[in-house]
């Protein structure tokens, strides 16, 4: 894993091509890079032998400013071609994130709250619907507080009379 436009060492081990086991020393590698899928082409790091075949490549801000795969490819006389393969992310596991970082893609409470408001009025009736319920609420009798006043006079079309008191039962007309 590597963090976009960063430094990176890179360590590799060279094996001699004559065993295909015992470490290079002494070697000058040709190192060439492909970013994200692109063609291969040819790059100068510096390249540090470290001893017993080990050989430390530095790379640049430069090469490591693609995301996605990062493969470099590196020969030397008398040795095995290595090949590595990379992924460069724009941020790592644990790298902190600045506040002015998130705000750029960030969704405000300000537009919530207007974009909540805008969806809530749009589900509302227009003002006309809403006078026109309240001229029917208005016309309702409470003789109780909360309970409607109300006159029975059909059920499912079937004209009812009485008042629902002993002697004056409901039923069909």
């Amino acid at each position: 894993m590597l963090k976009q436009s960063t430094t990176r060492n890179l360590m590799v081990f060279l094996t001699s091509a004559s065993d295909h086991v015992t470490g290079l020393t002494g070697a000058t590698l040709s190192v060439s890079i492909s970013k994200d899928g692109g063609a291969f082409s040819s790059i100068s790091p510096t390249v540090t032998e470290r001893g017993n075949g080990w050989y430390n490549i530095a790379l640049t801000t430069a090469h490591t400013d693609t995301l996605g795969d990062l493969v470099l490819r590196a020969t030397a006389a008398g040795a095995d071609p290595i090949d590595l393969r990379e992924q460069v992310f724009a941020a790592l596991p644990g790298d902190s994130v600045t506040v002015s970082s998130i705000a750029t893609d960030a969704i405000t409470a300000a537009s919530i709250a207007t974009s909540a408001v805008t969806e809530i009025q749009s589900g509302l009736a227009t003002a006309a619907d809403l006078t026109a319920v309240k001229a029917k609420t208005d016309s309702l009798t409470f003789t109780v507080a909360g309970v409607v006043d109300s006159n029975i006079q059909y059920v499912n079309d079937v004209q009812v009379k009485g008042t629902g008191q002993t002697g004056n039962e409901w039923g069909p007309v």
